[in-house]
């Protein structure tokens, strides 16, 4: 397996679909079905910034998943520190390659990739209801330290 920045949005966008999919089925009144051109249009935007970073992880040479990062500086204010994080604002891991450690690979080499550009904080955010991702996540060490509520 590799893994390797990518900035061919039509491809994001084919491997966003699951993902997508899935988010649209259990918040069906947020999110929509996946839509491959206008999902390639947004990653198409999206990498143009100096702060956002796609890799795609290959198996047997084919794409396999991948994760999408937002380096963000909060500055200093009345009430925080200036600090820097890297946001997993998306990951995947198609269907067909899941438990052949891809997903792992994804967050240690996003780990790696945070400590070369002096990064000490990796975030993210997980749906309650995808319980399959939270374990995940917990496993590769995350912890909750915020939590989202609505009505």
């Amino acid at each position: 397996m590799k893994i390797e920045r990518s900035t061919d949005s039509r491809l994001l966008a084919k491997l966003n679909k699951e993902v997508q999919d899935f988010h649209a089925d259990i918040e069906p009144e947020i999110y929509k079905r996946h839509d491959e051109d206008s999902v390639a249009g947004f990653f198409e935007k999206y990498l143009k910034k100096d702060n956002v970073f796609a890799f795609v992880a290959f198996c047997n040479q084919q794409p396999a998943g991948y994760v999408f990062l937002i380096k963000r500086d909060y500055p200093e204010g009345p009430f925080t520190k200036r600090h820097l994080s890297l946001f997993i604002d998306q990951i995947c891991v198609l269907e067909k390659y899941r438990g052949n450690g891809i997903g792992k690979a994804l967050i240690c080499f996003t780990k790696q990739f945070a400590s070369d550009n002096d990064v000490d904080r990796i975030e993210l955010e997980c749906w309650n209801k995808n319980s399959n991702a939270g374990d995940f996540f917990k496993h590769q060490g995350f912890e909750a330290y915020s939590e989202k509520m609505r009505k």
